[in-house]
């Protein structure tokens, strides 16, 4: 009895331990697989170009906003019209480009994943991501980017004519280009983050000018010129969703009208041009007014072409010493960064030049006494609308010490670009827009250009640097050549400023004047 009762006991007892002990086994056996499945699933992800994050859809909420611009498209045809307005307006919302930029303008992946560059500076290998559409459910792969740059380069569209350097373009499989070029140039990928780099349906028939079709997290659903533009979600898109499920993008006449409407309620974020409004706009209830960096680089402009004066160096630099750069920089509501030279904070190269040329009347007297009262004669000198008070002051500057007689012209910006373009100045009040706009004064057919050897040689040689570190290097010393030689007298690189409601966040801040990604925008 006490035998067959222990051995029961045992019994049972071997038996619990046994079903205990069985059970753990599939439990770490599942949590295993679970584990092993989310880092396949990972490395599937990620062998594709995509975040696992990204892959993790947020809530799609069904939230609105509306944005208040100033600069209107004349159309949505970004192939055949360069725009700022239609850039800041598709860039990274409808349209995406095989490298992209960064708020801090730095370079980073777009529908290239990675790439590798060769030794020599001649070879660029794209790895694209995979599983990428466009909004109307066609695949993008290595053909559709074949395609658009050889649309491109052929068309001669904006921003491809710069890619002369280019000897082939191929694509061995359905995820990998490849482009050589001639000789080395390290601005290809910059290039690539802007309309160069935007892949194309080319398959697709689409009416450009009032449409697009692109592999953004966002398709137009409508357009009316000169009024707004709305976009909406798209849920084709590879990636992270927009979290909005529509932004109406709408374009103001004035700085007034935009900040008429915030007080209002009608529009969530606000981004003004002249920034007369700015007070106002900081007194808005539940807004907060956030600051930025741009890539735009105001200046005067010299015509240093023989039909001018300043085609005289000593002319330039005299008249660089005898303009105060803070009258134009404290006339500014925005503000700014002082540069003294042709390359921005935010771009690769960029050197404080601000010690070459200070406001110095003494100095620029005694430069402007090398020439007879007679050969000075009368200047003519453009500026903005708006900024005649400023142009006035300047103008004073420069004839208390040069006997200039200076006829002052306030124009409009379309009006003022053209007659810079026709050479009908001597000065202008003016700009410098983008990265790329910084080597205008050493590249041939460029209406700043100076007809200088070693200027155009120093800018030759940053542009064919084999790396970014050599490019930094040539660029700086680039910028130091032109600045000496006075191309122009370069002011200060112009704040970016945007007026928010306090619902609203995960908004860029840098270079909203040309690029504005709505994709990670919340409002609560």
């Amino acid at each position: 009895m006490s035998r067959t009762g222990k051995y029961a006991y045992n019994a049972y007892g071997a038996s619990h331990r046994r079903a205990s002990a069985g059970w753990i086994p599939w439990v770490v056996f599942m949590v295993v697989s679970v584990v092993m499945v989310v880092i396949l699933w990972c490395g599937w992800q990620l062998y594709q170009g995509h975040s696992p994050i990204d892959a993790i859809a947020r809530p799609a909420g069904n939230s609105t906003l509306t944005v208040g611009l100033r600069t209107a498209p004349e159309t949505l045809d970004m192939r055949t019209h360069d725009s700022d307005a239609a850039q800041q307006a598709l860039l990274d919302n409808v349209y995406e480009t095989l490298v992209r930029r960064g708020d801090d303008n730095s370079l980073q992946p777009g529908l290239a994943k990675s790439w590798e560059i060769s030794k020599d500076g001649l070879t660029y290998r794209f790895n694209l991501r995979q599983g990428v559409r466009f909004s109307n459910g066609d695949v993008m792969d290595s053909q559709s980017v074949l395609q658009s740059l050889k649309q491109g380069i052929t068309q001669g569209y904006v921003g491809y004519t710069a890619l002369t350097d280019i000897k082939t373009v191929t694509n061995p499989d359905d995820h990998t280009l490849v482009i050589t070029l001639k000789m080395p140039n390290v601005l290809l990928l910059r290039r690539l983050a802007g309309p160069a780099g935007i892949v194309y349906d080319t398959k697709a028939s689409v009416d450009y000018a009032n449409n697009a079709l692109g592999t953004g997290p966002f398709v137009v659903s409508s357009y009316r010129k000169g009024d707004s533009l709305v976009l909406t979600r798209n849920d084709k898109y590879w990636g992270t969703p927009a979290a909005c499920a529509s932004i109406t993008l709408q374009y103001f006449a004035q700085d007034s009208a935009m900040a008429e409407a915030m007080e209002q309620g009608k529009i969530q974020i606000a981004v003004p041009l002249e920034g007369k409004e700015n007070k106002r706009f900081a007194a808005i209830a539940h807004t907060n007014m956030v600051e930025g960096q741009s890539t735009r680089v105001r200046m005067i402009a010299f015509n240093s072409t023989i039909a001018s004066i300043f085609c005289d160096k000593q002319a330039r630099r005299a008249a660089r010493y005898s303009m105060n750069m803070q009258t134009v920089l404290e006339a500014d509501p925005n503000g700014g960064v002082p540069v003294s030279g042709p390359i921005d904070p935010l771009s690769p190269g960029y050197e404080d030049l601000t010690n070459m040329f200070p406001f110095d009347p003494a100095k620029a007297r005694s430069l402007f006494r090398y020439f007879s009262a007679g050969y000075l004669g009368n200047i003519t000198f453009l500026v903005p609308q708006g900024e005649g008070d400023v142009g006035r002051e300047l103008s004073n500057q420069i004839s208390s010490v040069s006997g200039f007689k200076v006829h002052l012209e306030e124009l409009d910006q379309n009006a003022l670009r053209q007659r810079v373009k026709e050479g009908k100045y001597d000065i202008a009040l003016t700009s410098l827009d983008h990265t790329l706009d910084e080597g205008t004064f050493a590249e041939a057919g460029s209406q700043f250009v100076l007809q200088d050897e070693l200027s155009q040689q120093a800018w030759s040689k940053a542009v064919h640097s084999k790396d970014i570190k050599d490019y930094e290097a040539n660029a700086r010393a680039y910028a130091r050549e032109v600045s000496d030689k006075a191309a122009a007298h370069w002011l200060y690189a112009r704040k970016s400023v945007m007026a928010v409601k306090s619902n609203v966040s995960g908004y860029t801040k840098n270079m909203i004047d040309q690029l504005l990604p709505l994709r990670d925008i919340v409002v609560k």
